[in-house]
């Protein structure tokens, strides 16, 4: 009987000590050692010191499922600390996700804007361009033909000169035959010259049919002559009053165009030396802007990504540790009806606490 005691208290110190806790099994190990004793134990017996040991086997328990409890507590505490912390940071990350985003559509418009001004500006340096050739060509081809006009005009000038002095040398019928050949010339070439200046409202088919009329007479109409070399002098100054005229409004109108191309000039000078490298210089720097932001925008990503996946770690740990400790708290609950269901067997066997 002492061996079976002893067997018994045996396994109540091991009970106690975790090593033969069996979860699941439906009779505790210690529970058939208590129902056996309970069946073959003298009521004479002091099972007082059995009833001490369970009871300190039970105490055993609650004191580590207590412990339990409150180290789970603690880690709840801590567990809701650090969601707290990453949803915070979640938070705040989507916060400076959108402000960075709303800044970066903020650069990329601007951008997008100062690429039209730019695309708007080398347009206008290409009209502008296109302009100022045209304006120069016109100003060219204006030159040219004042040139020629004038030209004109001094040519008919030295040929009128040159009948002048011409007729002027005729004083007799013997003079006249001598300078009949050259008045004839000279007729010709006044012809030639003064058609030039049909445009510009010149009669001249009145002179050149005297001068031919002199040069076929065999006398010296003075009279005739004299009407003939004034109608000339008179054309002769009507000729210089129209070159003057002619240099005149040429220097007129070529410093209105000059002044035009000089301003097409400064315009294409402000646009391709000015207002493109600023916008050029512009549009680089809200490119480098938008590619830090950039930068900025993938870091807050890439953490806020980090953030969430901390805070399903966490609560994917928490879900573990949650099962792993009513795992724990059922297997204590488990040890403690054992502990009571072998009282209860020793009850029904007639022993009793002393």
């Amino acid at each position: 009987m002492k061996a079976f005691i002893t067997l018994s208290l045996l396994y109540l110190t091991l009970a106690n000590q975790g090593i033969l806790s069996v979860p699941g099994e439906s009779v505790h190990a210690f529970q058939s050692v208590i129902v056996g004793l309970s069946e073959v134990a003298s009521k004479d017996f002091n099972f007082q010191q059995l009833f001490v040991a369970l009871d300190e086997l039970a105490e055993s328990f609650k004191a580590r499922k207590n412990e339990e409890n409150a180290f789970y507590e603690q880690e709840y505490q801590q567990y809701q600390a650090d969601v707290q912390y990453y949803q915070n940071q979640i938070t705040d990350f989507k916060n400076k996700i959108a402000q960075l985003e709303i800044d970066v559509k903020d650069l990329t418009d601007e951008r997008s804007r100062l690429q039209q001004f730019l695309t708007e500006a080398k347009q206008d340096l290409y009209e502008a361009t296109k302009l100022f050739n045209a304006k120069e060509a016109q100003i060219n081809s204006d030159k040219s033909t004042f040139t020629r006009q004038f030209n004109e005009y001094a040519d008919t000038i030295a040929v009128l000169d040159q009948a002048i002095a011409l007729l002027n040398e005729v004083k007799d019928e013997t003079s006249l035959l001598q300078k009949a050949d050259n008045i004839k010339e000279v007729s010709l070439k006044m012809h030639n010259h003064l058609k030039q200046l049909s445009s510009k409202r010149v009669f001249y088919q009145p002179l050149v049919k005297a001068l031919t009329q002199i040069a076929q007479n065999n006398y010296v109409d003075q009279e005739n002559l004299n009407k003939v070399i004034n109608y000339m002098n008179q054309l002769r100054q009507s000729l210089i009053d129209g070159q003057t005229s002619l240099q005149n409004q040429y220097d007129s109108q070529s410093k209105l165009q000059q002044d035009i191309l000089s301003e097409i000039q400064a315009k294409i000078t402000g646009i391709r030396d000015v207002l493109i490298p600023l916008l050029q210089s512009e549009i680089e720097t809200k490119d480098g802007e938008i590619k830090a932001l950039n930068a900025i925008l993938n870091d807050a990503r890439l953490n806020l990504a980090e953030a969430e996946d901390n805070l399903s770690a966490t609560q994917n740990r928490w879900i573990e540790r949650t099962a792993s400790h009513n795992t724990l708290i059922q297997q204590y609950d488990n040890e403690l009806l054992a502990i009571k269901d072998a009282e209860n067997a020793l009850k029904k066997g007639g022993i009793f606490r002393q």
